[in-house]
């Protein structure tokens, strides 16, 4: 294996972690440690690869140009993990889910602007990425604390990608915002 597949596989690492926390639902609610570590795992991952590919010179690939549906796809495993567990009442998480999901497809398949169908995701995924450590606060506090730690190093590390995530964020909702 090259080093130049590397960004691609930490990418595409996070459809594994994904499938590993749906896997995690017969565990039960037991299973919250595993999967906010699992999370971070994968929060770590997409640090990693755009970093990792710039510095190798490396041109996207499918993969690389699917990045951020690999990160959704992680974010709707931890919810769907939260609900179908009970840390979320089924009743709100299966109707939110319900119209999100089909929502944010939509505006891909129809949106002219990728950026629009990014900001309108991160805009309804964005309860769901803090979901599992607010539930972990409560229930497995160590791992909550080990994710605030997570969060404060990545931003001390990475701060222009984190304002380069809310610039993007920012423009597409102004792009969705506008009117054709």
């Amino acid at each position: 294996m090259g080093k130049r597949r590397l960004p691609d596989l930490l990418t595409a690492s996070r459809a594994l972690i994904a499938s590993a926390i749906l896997g995690l639902i017969p565990a039960g609610p037991q299973a919250l440690r595993s999967v906010t570590l699992l999370l971070l795992l994968g929060w770590t991952t997409d640090m990693l690869d755009g970093r990792l590919a710039r510095r190798l010179d490396k041109e996207p690939t499918w993969i690389g140009e699917h990045e951020f549906q690999f990160d959704m796809l992680m974010v709707l495993a931890s919810a769907i993990y939260l609900v179908a567990v009970g840390w979320v009442p089924r009743e709100l998480g299966i109707a939110y889910l319900a119209l999100a999901v089909p929502l944010s497809l939509a505006v891909h398949l129809w949106g002219e602007e990728f950026l629009k169908f990014k900001a309108f995701t991160m805009l309804v995924a964005f309860p769901w990425v803090f979901a599992p450590f607010i539930v972990a606060y409560f229930h497995e506090r160590q791992v909550a604390y080990l994710g605030l730690l997570w969060m404060v190093v990545a931003l001390v590390l990475d701060w222009r990608r984190f304002s380069g995530v809310v610039g993007d964020f920012l423009a597409g909702a102004k792009a969705f915002l506008r009117r054709p």
